[in-house]
């Protein structure tokens, strides 16, 4: 099974988790592996984000199948 990270609104940062750019109007994502929201400054960085942990979520499943 695979949890798609949850967009949380009316939060508040000062810098983008991926690029470090300020920002004004943050987008913030928390999953269900980490209790810290992420704060994005573009969905561009979002959906940078989320190919990378996307990834990292198949190489764990992956890793946790046994093959008989």
């Amino acid at each position: 099974m695979l949890i798609v990270p949850m967009e949380i609104d009316k939060a508040r940062a000062m810098r983008c988790d991926i690029c470090g750019k300020l920002i004004k109007e943050p987008l913030f994502v928390k999953t269900c592996c980490n209790n810290k929201p992420k704060a994005f400054c573009s969905r561009q960085c979002y959906d940078r984000w989320k190919r990378e942990w996307l990834r990292n979520q198949e190489q764990i499943a992956g890793r946790s199948r046994v093959f008989l």
